[in-house]
């Protein structure tokens, strides 16, 4: 007998507790449509903040769809939504030109802000049309037949494939990637799309503590232990489970939403944020940037993807194409950058190559958002750590508000959060550099207003 599952499980007190309707995170908007001006002699404010318990009506990092995919450097709930309630109002537009996999629309979303979001990874397209499904009936048992019957057959053209699978589990990932490609219901298709994923990423050799494509010997034993025995039983038994989890997030997620008009929404995924903002016309507006840019030495999201965007169908060359945009080797024109900060932590990194990194980041980075700044009408919330060069650290939050302070913003904040958990393998040693690896203790909130 299959099972038909609409509101996984989950512990119907504690989560009536936990969750609030979307009339409360509403309500916590200033019922203004005009953002108060600041006076002009304000300085700013330097303060240290735990974003998770100044928003506790979101329980978790991990609630809901929050944690639909593992995306690395990931924008935390909670910091967005703090941001919407101290500087939005009812009336705001948000807009987030380094997307990544949609946290700043989802949180807009709760408060029903109207939102706009950029990204060069195309999975924020697919990750946002599958966070916004509404919860719905699923015959689990049905589905995992279908999977294991299906007729149709399909893997990716990828060179490396036999280098990163074990050769026993092709025909049977064949099977059940052929049956996704040929679905024509779109909302199952999207349904299925994370648990087919990660139940594919459970029997392939990368390991995913690592920024890039990386074989380890942590990750060939799990295979290895993966392959004993019923090896098959075992990846429909973890799709199975990853599908409940589906299930569980959207539920929680529509928990979170309540009975409210759905806001207006733009999505713009697969694209370069640098271009989309210098072919901005003058008439486009938005009241609140908030974004989380890519990490000065982390910014190779792309590759980190690759194995996933060859599954969903994207070609090798393609996912190429978007590697060659991401700002490691992207070519982008210099800009002036209004920072003394800037200017003299330059003149100590004495090698070429990582000059030209530090440059080349700040160019594209501050390139996209000095552009978009002029169509930003009230606050630009910029959630950045502060990131080392052959251990010296480069505080990015004051590079920022010294570029755009130059620029006449007024700098009206700085919220310092710790960092609590991290995707990312951590080494006592630094292996590119052999110096002690000191990764970013804090990550900071610039507030920025017109």
């Amino acid at each position: 007998m299959s099972e038909s599952i609409y509101e996984p499980r989950f512990d119907w007190a504690l989560l009536q507790q936990e969750t609030m309707k979307l009339d409360s995170f509403a309500a916590l908007l200033s019922e203004r449509c005009v953002s108060k001006k600041p006076t002009p002699d304000q300085q700013p404010l330097l303060q240290s903040l735990s974003f998770r318990q100044a928003v506790p009506h979101i329980p978790t990092t991990t609630y809901g769809v929050f944690s639909l995919y593992r995306y690395p450097a990931k924008f935390i709930p909670q910091a967005v939504a703090y941001v919407i309630e101290q500087y939005a109002t009812r009336c705001s537009s948000v807009i987030d030109p380094f997307g990544g996999s949609g946290t700043t629309g989802l949180v807009a979303r709760l408060y029903g802000l109207n939102y706009e979001l950029w990204d060069l990874n195309p999975l924020l397209g697919i990750l946002h049309q599958i966070a916004t499904l509404n919860p719905m009936p699923i015959q689990l048992d049905g589905i995992v037949r279908a999977l294991k019957g299906s007729r149709e057959t399909w893997l990716p053209r990828w060179s490396r494939l036999h280098y990163w699978y074990p050769e026993p589990i092709l025909p049977l990932l064949s099977k059940a990637w052929g049956y996704y490609h040929s679905l024509e219901d779109t909302t199952l298709r999207l349904m299925l799309t994370v648990p087919l994923l990660k139940a594919t990423k459970q029997f392939s050799y990368n390991d995913p503590q690592r920024q890039k494509l990386s074989r380890s010997p942590k990750a060939q034993a799990r295979v290895e232990a993966l392959m004993q025995g019923d090896f098959e039983s075992r990846f429909f038994a973890i799709f199975r489970e990853e599908l409940v989890q589906v299930l569980r997030k959207l539920w929680e997620y529509h928990q979170l939403m309540g009975e409210t008009q759905v806001p207006q929404s733009v999505v713009r995924s697969g694209v370069d944020a640098l271009e989309v903002a210098q072919q901005l016309s003058a008439e486009q507006r938005w009241d609140i940037l908030i974004t989380s840019p890519p990490y000065l030495q982390a910014q190779e999201y792309i590759r980190c993807s690759k194995m996933d965007l060859l599954w969903l169908g994207y070609t090798e060359e393609a996912v190429r194409e978007l590697a060659r945009h991401e700002f490691p080797y992207k070519k982008v024109e210099s800009i002036p950058i209004y920072s003394p900060t800037y200017e003299t932590l330059r003149q100590h990194i004495q090698e070429t190559h990582l000059r030209r990194m530090y440059d080349q980041y700040f160019y594209a980075v501050l390139g996209t958002l000095t552009r978009l700044a002029q169509h930003i009408q009230n606050y630009m919330c910029l959630f950045v750590g502060q990131a080392t060069v052959r251990g010296m650290r480069v505080p990015i939050d004051i590079i920022f508000a010294e570029h755009f302070t130059q620029l006449g913003w007024i700098h009206e904040a700085t919220l310092i959060d710790t960092i609590e958990a991290r995707v990312l393998f951590k080494a006592r040693i630094n292996p590119a550099t052999g110096i002690e690896d000191h990764r970013m203790p804090t990550e900071h909130m610039v507030i920025l207003r017109r």
